[in-house]
Order: C-alpha cells, then structure tokens, then sequence
C-alpha cells in the first residue's frame, strides 16, 4: 500500500469515527431530552430562581468577612415559580413602615435574621415560617397588632446578619430578635461555590451549553476535578467551619455574641435561635450540639422543630417545603409562649413592657 493510500484510509477511519461519535451524541441527547421530559434529569427553566443583588459592603463573593448584599430594592423575581417581590430596603416581601412613624409605634415588631431559608427560597411569600408565624400570632390578638419583619437574604451566614441588624435597627426597632440558623451558616468560606467548567472554547460555549447532556456532564467532571486536585466539596468545606480552631467557626461565635450584645444592650427580651435543618440529622453529622451551645451561652433562646419534619421542595430544590416552614413557625410560637416573649398586653390593647 502506498503512503497516499495509506493516508486516505487513516482519513477515512477519522471522519467515520467522527460521524459516528457524532451519532451517538445525537441519539443519547435525544434519549436524555426524551427521558427529561418524563423524570426531569434537571430543575426545569421555568422553575429557575431570579433575582437581582445589590451591593452594600465588598463585592468579593467568596469573603464571607467582608460581603455584604440585600436584594435589588423595589425588584421583581422569582423562586421556583413563586414571584419574588422586593421591598424598598431590599428584602423579600411588603415594604413596612420605619420604626419612628406613629402607625408602627403602635405595633408589637419581630426581626428575623437569617439566610436563604428564612428569605423563603423555594417556596411563596406567605408560606415563609416569618409570615406563618404573623398569621399565627396576629390570629390570638384582636386588639393589639404584630409585624413580623423578615430580614433575611439568600447566601446570609451570621456574621451578615450582625451587619445587617446593626444597619436596620433604628428602622426596623424590634421589640424581638429572632435569628434563624442553617448548618451551613459557619461557613464564611465561598470557593466551593465556584463551578470548575468542562474546558470548552469561549466561542462554543453558549451553543455548547444548550445540551443536555453537556450540562448533565459539567457537575460530574466538577467533582472528578476535585477529586484529582483535592479540592474540597461543599460538605467538607462545612464540616471544617466547625473546627473549633478555625477562622470560620471563631467569626460565626463572635458574631452570635455581637448579636446578643447588641439586642441585650437595646431590648428587655433576650433574642430567640432558631435551627432551621433537620434536627436528627445535623446530630449524626455534628453539627447540631456546637451551635446550640454558642447560641446558649450568648443568652439566646433556643428553639427547634421537633421530630423529622423536615423536608425539601423537590430533589431540585434542597430548600424546605411549606410544610417545613410551617413546623418551625409553630415550633417558634411554642418557644415564645414557652418564655413569654409575646408580652400579654399586645393583645389586650397595645405594647406592654
């Protein structure tokens, strides 16, 4: 055989291999859109969380030391389907009134600080535990009226929700301070978060992108790389913030203590924690006792859901469902009747002491 000959069927052999592996890719793109539309494989696009940011503190997402964000004021969004509207001062939900207007004087106010899970990811507006517990509360009291200002914002660990207290306080002026608390919230740590992308030409990327099977592959070969260069995962990033020795947990305790300060040098009730996860099984991976602790010894309340009640919105959506939201309002409204944070004269008329 000649060298041309030669070379014409090793080009031959090539451009068959090509097609062919250009067939399969089509066929198994057409199997896993088939199968997608039956099981969705991915949370589908009209499910997809929307929403704008707005700066306050250094715009460096992975320093959980120095970030600090609201919502875009006055947007409009949305979680999982369910609109997501934006107040003036950047948190989800109806604007309300600063502290120093008569209307809101006249009012019993409740903060809540926390992270995603307490802005409502996932789930509608009114079946946020915040608003769950207006409900309940504003229920049991005819004459006197409840506000329940939900605070939180997607992404909060707790050393934002110090700094976000201090900057709504004067507007907000709680009469009660409720801090809600993830398992992750020790973790000022982002770089996990960053996805490590299959190496793909800038200019190929978008059309690239619109496969399935490509953007089904991405996460897979995100966690080999790791695996490869040892990076650690999420889960492992978490458990390290709870290393009693580590920067992340020592800025997570110094935080609890400035809340508790701060509420204590400014209110006759002391603030209320309460865990957010499934109580069970943040035991079995130690990371239930260590915060409660911290919260306990800050002179926190605490308050938990009892028994496994617990659960996500869909396997696309980790964020608990309604009826989650509605077992930790109803756990925090034991808490508070347990301690009698609600004073008896909110609903005899007015504000008691």
């Amino acid at each position: 055989m000649t060298p041309r000959a030669a070379g014409r069927g090793v080009r031959c052999l090539l451009l068959r291999g090509i097609a062919l592996a250009a067939v399969n890719l089509v066929a198994l793109e057409a199997m896993l859109r088939l199968v997608n539309a039956l099981v969705p494989l991915e949370r589908p696009a009209h499910l997809l969380d929307r929403y704008a940011s707005h700066w306050l503190e250094g715009r460096d997402w992975t320093n959980g030391l120095t970030r600090l964000y609201v919502f875009a004021p006055g947007s409009l969004g949305s979680t999982y389907g369910h609109p997501l509207r934006v107040n003036r001062w950047g948190f989800r939900g109806a604007d309300f009134l600063e502290r120093d207007r008569p209307e809101a004087q006249r009012a019993f106010r409740v903060a809540v600080l926390g992270d995603s899970v307490t802005a409502g990811l996932g789930v509608a507006e009114e079946d946020r535990y915040s608003d769950v517990l207006q409900r309940r509360l504003s229920a049991r009291c005819t004459s006197g009226r409840i506000e329940v200002v939900n605070l939180g914002v997607h992404g909060y660990e707790t050393v934002q929700e110090e700094k976000i207290l201090r900057r709504m306080w004067d507007v907000v002026g709680p009469d009660l301070t409720v801090v809600g608390f993830y398992v992750n919230d020790p973790n000022i740590t982002y770089d996990h978060h960053a996805l490590h992308p299959i190496p793909t030409p800038e200019r190929l990327r978008p059309m690239v992108g619109k496969l399935l099977t490509f953007r089904l592959l991405e996460p897979l070969y995100d966690r080999t790389y790791r695996w490869l260069w040892r990076l650690p995962t999420h889960e492992e990033t978490v458990r390290r913030a709870y290393d009693p020795t580590s920067r992340d947990w020592q800025a997570f305790v110094s935080s609890v203590n400035a809340i508790a300060r701060w509420v204590h040098a400014r209110g006759r009730r002391p603030p209320v924690a309460v865990f957010l996860a499934d109580v069970e099984e943040a035991r079995r991976h130690g990371m239930y006792e260590g915060p409660r602790d911290v919260f306990a010894r800050a002179g926190f309340v605490w308050s938990e859901v009892e028994g496994r009640n617990y659960a996500a919105v869909s396997r696309h959506e980790a964020h608990p469902n309604e009826q989650a939201h509605r077992c930790i309002a109803e756990a925090l409204e034991r808490t508070l009747d347990r301690h009698g944070l609600v004073p008896r004269g909110v609903c005899e008329g007015g504000v008691a002491g």
